[in-house]
């Protein structure tokens, strides 16, 4: 399985938290915040972000937490991965990975939140 990181996440938020995936996406969001609300040190971020969906520092300090609760608690880590699985399907958010193997030919962009 690969590790949940804070770019993939916040790629994934930015979407959801703004309305851009359009309906379709409130299911998918209304996971997302039902799983951080239950979890103290994302509760905080969580509540930052839907004050302001589109501000990409508050979404990335969500995605960081997000990403450490993942790191620390493998049940977390396993759900959130499978709610990255789903929602890219949905918000379309191509994951680039943070090192490459092989050789890489042409123009390489990683999202910046």
């Amino acid at each position: 399985m690969e590790p949940v990181t804070a770019a993939a996440l916040a790629a994934t938020i930015v979407p959801l938290a703004t309305g851009a995936a359009g309906q379709d996406g409130t299911a998918v969001w209304s996971a997302l915040t039902a799983f951080a609300a239950r979890h103290d040190e994302t509760a905080a971020t969580l509540t930052a972000v839907q004050d302001t969906p589109g501000d990409p520092a508050r979404v990335g300090v969500l995605a960081d937490a997000l990403a450490a609760l993942a790191t620390r608690d493998p049940e977390a880590g396993a759900w959130l991965q499978d709610w990255l699985t789903d929602a890219d399907r949905l918000v379309d958010v191509p994951h680039i990975p943070e090192t490459a193997s092989d050789p890489v030919h042409g123009s390489v962009t990683q999202p910046q939140v």
